[in-house]
């Protein structure tokens, strides 16, 4: 299975203010250099009724929702993940394995659960989506298939609020009437050179022979858009935790001063913080990103003695990089700043006696 929440952010805020729920509601990543400046997060069904989509300009989407009763939001990234927790925690009560892939999507095996039988997850499914929906409060969609590939189909053609089940060797008859470039992993240049060769498609696409698409893609992706047109994945679905955790924010004003930096810095890690401890996870690097003037990225990492939690000393060594790279780089001017933690670990229950020294 894949379980989709649908536009998770401004589906968390509708929760916690219900008087939302009938109104386009915008979350936005502002850069606050002016009232507008910045891009749309992600926004409910009533907004994308109106235009309003992912990524657009604020001001775009403002012109789009003129004269509508909307609500725009700064996004509340600590609020945010404990949700995502809750129904993670919720998730893993119902599969066998279970991979979370971003704060509003997570892969299920249920092989072992269902006996491999399609009806039963169908109904396992139908149980997911009513406990979310009385116990969180959520609605999310629902798709599923004989490995991830199909799955991840399944779920994006039924949104919102949907599931949609698809037996093995239905692919073609559900899938391949769509676009080329719905196929998952076929983006925009290619999608358009295969447009070229006479593929619109899914269909198109599989009846493409392999050797044709490996000269034009290469073996290895060649192979996959053979296979992957036909439904055919075989990858096991294997847990995994997320390398790293970060954030990225525009300065009020392009600067150099420590100061800002260290208040930006503290806002985003105190996010990040919050995001860790929903995990349950500690980190043993830092990270900053600097992007200047000319949109050119400059970065700088330390790795700890210890592991560390908290934003305390996230902010502490993220300054001493931050200054470490503006004395190195004397007519570097920043725009934007980013901060990240990696080498993420489990709490263990205890605290090592190095941290006493």
């Amino acid at each position: 299975m894949v379980v989709d929440m649908d536009y998770f952010y401004a589906q968390c805020e509708e929760l916690r203010n219900p008087s939302l729920k009938d109104k386009p509601v915008v979350v936005c990543m502002y850069s606050d250099r002016t009232l507008e400046s910045g891009a749309v997060a992600t926004c409910n069904y009533v907004a994308r009724e109106n235009g309003v989509r992912s990524g657009i300009p604020i001001f775009k989407a403002k012109e789009l929702l003129r004269g509508k009763p909307w609500v725009f939001i700064r996004p509340d990234f600590a609020y945010y993940e404990a949700m995502s927790k809750n129904i993670i925690d919720l998730l893993r009560e119902h599969c066998d394995r279970l991979r979370v892939e971003s704060i509003d999507e997570a892969y299920l095996d249920v092989t072992s659960r269902t006996q491999g039988d399609l009806q039963r997850a169908e109904d396992l499914a139908k149980h997911i989506k009513s406990s979310m929906l009385e116990k969180l409060g959520f609605r999310c969609t629902i798709g599923i298939g004989p490995n991830k590939l199909t799955a991840k189909m399944a779920c994006d053609l039924c949104k919102p609020d949907g599931l949609l089940a698809v037996r093995e060797g239905e692919f073609l008859m559900r899938f391949g009437h769509l676009p080329v470039d719905r196929l998952y992993g076929v983006g925009g240049r290619t999608s358009a050179k295969l447009n070229e060769m006479g593929v619109k498609t899914i269909e198109d696409l599989a009846k493409k022979e392999a050797h044709v698409l490996q000269k034009a893609f290469g073996r290895r992706l060649g192979l996959y858009f053979h296979l992957a047109s036909q439904g055919l994945e075989d990858e096991p679905l294997v847990e995994w935790r997320r390398e790293q955790v970060g954030r990225m924010a525009t300065l009020k004003e392009d600067s150099r001063d420590i100061e800002a930096i260290r208040e930006s810095l503290t806002a985003m890690a105190e996010e990040i913080s919050s995001e860790l401890e929903a995990s349950g996870l500690n980190y043993r690097a830092v990270g900053i990103v600097a992007v200047d003037t000319s949109l050119k990225q400059h970065s700088r990492s330390k790795t700890l003695k210890t592991e560390e939690e908290g934003s305390e000393p996230m902010v502490k060594v993220g300054v001493e990089l931050f200054k470490e790279l503006l004395d190195g780089e004397p007519s570097l001017v920043v725009r934007r700043v980013g901060i990240h933690v990696s080498s993420l670990k489990s709490k263990a229950g205890q605290t090592e006696l190095t941290r006493f020294y």
